[in-house]
C-alpha cells in the first residue's frame, strides 16, 4: 500500500502536484524533491510481524522553502507500526478470543502499547463518528468499516477536522494527502 500511495509523488509527477503547503498555505507551490530518509514500518504478514525498511520522500515548497515528509495515511507519524497493523491488533482485542498476553505475544507488542493504542483508538473513534453515533457504535463494528478503498479520503478528512492523523498521539505533524 505504501508503494501504491507514493506513485503520485514520483519525480516526474511532483512538479504537477496540486497540493497546498501546510506551512505557508500557498495554494499551488512548485514542489521539488528535497531529500529522502529511511524508516521502519512494521506490518503483519503470514501470521507474524514483519519489519520493512521504507524510503520517505521530503519535498520542498517553492513559496516558503519549507520541507515536508510525504506520509501516506497508512503511516502514523512517529510510529513504526502501520495503521493496518494497529487496526488488526485492535480487531483481535475487541473480538476477545485471546487474552491480552496471547495477543501481545502474537503481535510482539507490550501490554502498555496495546492499552495506549486502545485508549487513542477510543478517543479518535469518538472524534471520527461524533459523540452521538459513538454511543451506538461498538468498537468492532467501527473497525470492520476500516480499511476500505475510501480510507485514504476518510483519513484526510479526519486530519483536516482534528489536526492529527488517525491514531497519532501528537498534533505537530504537517500532513500531505496521498489520495
Amino acid at each position: 500500500m505504501f508503494t501504491e500511495a507514493m506513485v503520485d509523488y514520483s519525480e516526474e509527477k511532483l512538479p504537477a502536484l496540486v497540493l497546498p503547503c501546510p506551512k505557508c498555505g500557498a495554494k499551488k507551490p512548485h514542489w521539488t524533491e528535497h531529500a529522502t530518509y529511511t524508516r521502519y514500518l512494521i506490518a503483519f504478514e503470514s501470521g507474524s510481524p514483519v519489519v520493512h525498511t521504507i524510503t520517505i520522500l521530503r519535498i520542498a515548497c517553492s513559496s516558503c522553502g519549507g520541507t515536508h515528509a510525504v506520509l501516506p495515511e497508512i503511516i502514523i507519524p512517529y510510529s513504526s507500526h502501520s495503521l493496518l497493523f494497529i487496526l488488526m491488533v485492535l480487531r483481535d482485542y475487541y473480538l476477545t478470543h485471546m487474552t491480552v498476553r496471547e495477543l501481545c505475544d502474537k503481535y510482539m507488542v507490550t501490554p502498555s502499547t496495546l492499552y495506549a493504542w486502545k485508549h487513542l483508538f477510543e478517543v479518535h473513534k469518538k472524534l471520527w463518528l461524533g459523540i452521538l453515533e459513538d454511543v451506538s457504535t461498538k468498537p468492532l463494528t467501527f473497525l470492520s468499516l476500516l480499511p476500505t478503498r475510501r480510507t485514504s479520503d476518510d483519513l484526510a478528512l479526519f486530519f483536516q477536522s482534528h489536526a492529527q492523523s488517525f491514531l497519532q498521539g501528537v498534533t505537530k505533524t504537517a500532513y500531505l494527502n496521498s489520495g
